[in-house]
């Protein structure tokens, strides 16, 4: 009887130390970060007649930090529209601050028309996403050029490896939207 109770207590110790080993992280490591998730929201387009119309989609949350080979995952907020949008890294310089540069925006299409079927005709129903995801430099997302894309409930997320180094902030914008502007900051 003895022999079992002792039996038993060095299971049960092991299994406690098994568990202690699997829930802390040894000395000097780091905690495992958790993936992060920037959503597309779209509450809609507000009008005043006869004054204003506004559309109130963008990115949440627009600033991110992430270590560096840490997954990022694109999707929608709530039920998915038909509406394709793109995640692409731009210069920071690059990013359009006006309304002209908003409606003219030659960054969005430098560097998002690669999702095109047709990348030099305009984008449009015969002329769909074939491409989710650009990757002009190293594997992940790692500087300008980079575009992952959604569109609609066939296509609703995306996950990205972020590959810059510790250090980089990455500036991204919506290349069907460009107001949609956001900040990555890799840790």
């Amino acid at each position: 009887m003895r022999r079992r109770k002792l039996i038993a207590a060095a299971i049960v110790a092991a299994a406690a130390a098994a568990t202690v080993a699997v829930l802390v992280p040894a000395a000097g490591s780091a905690p495992r970060a958790s993936a992060v998730t920037v959503k597309v929201m779209d509450l809609g387009t507000k009008y005043t007649i006869n004054r204003s119309a506004t559309d109130t989609m963008y990115f949440a949350p627009a600033v991110i930090s992430i270590p560096s080979g840490q997954t990022l995952t694109f999707e929608y907020g709530g039920k998915p529209s038909s509406e394709p949008h793109t995640m692409t890294i731009v210069p920071q310089e690059a990013l359009p601050r006006t309304s002209a540069q908003i409606d003219n925006c030659t960054v969005c299409e430098r560097y998002a028309s690669g999702h095109l079927k047709n990348p030099k005709a305009p984008p449009g129903p015969t002329n769909d996403i074939a491409h989710w995801t650009l990757n002009t430099g190293g594997a992940g997302f790692d500087g300008p050029g980079d575009s992952i894309a959604i569109e609609g409930p066939q296509h609703r997320s995306i996950t990205v490896q972020v590959s810059a180094p510790a250090g980089t902030v990455l500036h991204f914008i919506c290349a069907v939207h460009p107001w949609m502007q956001g900040t990555i900051k890799v840790t």
